[in-house]
């Protein structure tokens, strides 16, 4: 979406220069914008459906809103287990302790563009990932440990490699799975699913290989220190796919993500 919005400013002479961040806000806000336009429009008899389990009776939207908080507070204990364990990776393989790349470019647009941004990471960012990395993953993938190891890999994934082709092939070997789980077709149905995943399987490993001679040559080029930051992605990334599955409400998941992005971007400016 960003590029998108770019390519058109650059149309009317509006040209983008490295750690311009106040001008990559901008691009970032209003991609973010279509996109949430987007998905609002896809999901929006699921986003209606769920509101009114929540307005319905005023006892469940308390409940909604102490469940709220009490998802945060374990989010942030998520954080500092997740930072405890990748202290001690980062000190296993001799590696100096950094914050991811997303992170300290997001620190960095956050305080070049401050309302945009505040906009963009409390409320957009929470309202895109979670319709994105929950909602429409958990259209295709019915299972539901499935669906929380998926989403949690595609989401921490992302994080950390811009090999879209993988995590595409990644979500149809999952969907593959889930079918096969799930399914009450006869064997031969399940059979053909099967092989399928396995055919699935097979591209991302010769793929893997055609591209970068090897597995080891693939695994070796990631930057070791983004894989260790991303054992947090992929965690959290889990935790929201677990209380999506369970509530079927995606409301719960939006509200927790909201709240914990709002608090760290006060801290952020306030310090």
């Amino acid at each position: 979406s960003v590029f998108i919005v770019k390519t058109v400013f650059e149309l009317f002479g509006i040209i983008y220069t490295p750690n311009n961040y106040f001008l990559y806000s901008i691009y970032d806000f209003i991609g973010s914008l279509l996109i949430i336009i987007s998905l609002i429009i896809v999901h929006r008899k699921t986003l209606k459906e769920d509101l009114k389990k929540i307005i319905k009776e005023k006892n469940k939207l308390i409940k909604f809103i102490v469940f709220i908080f009490v998802g945060y507070f374990f989010v942030i204990n998520i954080e500092v287990v997740c930072g405890i364990i990748q202290s001690i990776l980062f000190h296993i393989f001799n590696l100096e302790v950094a914050t991811s790349d997303n992170q300290q470019k997001l620190e960095s647009i956050i305080h070049a563009a401050p309302y945009f941004m505040v906009i963009s990471t409390c409320l957009f960012a929470p309202l895109e990932e979670e319709l994105l990395f929950r909602g429409s993953i958990r259209r295709t993938i019915k299972n539901k440990g499935v669906f929380i190891a998926v989403s949690g890999l595609f989401f921490g994934l992302l994080h950390i490699t811009d090999n879209y082709i993988l995590l595409v092939l990644l979500l149809l070997e999952c969907f593959a799975l889930s079918e096969i789980i799930e399914s009450k077709a006869k064997t031969a149905n399940k059979v053909g699913l099967s092989v399928i995943s396995v055919a699935i399987f097979v591209s991302i490993f010769i793929g893997t290989i055609i591209v970068h001679g090897n597995l080891y040559n693939y695994f070796y080029s990631t930057d070791p220190k983004e894989i260790i930051n991303g054992i947090t992605y992929v965690t959290l990334g889990c935790y929201f796919a677990s209380i999506y599955a369970f509530t079927n409400n995606i409301y719960y998941t939006i509200g927790i993500h909201i709240v914990t992005n709002t608090i760290a971007t006060i801290l952020l400016l306030t310090l």
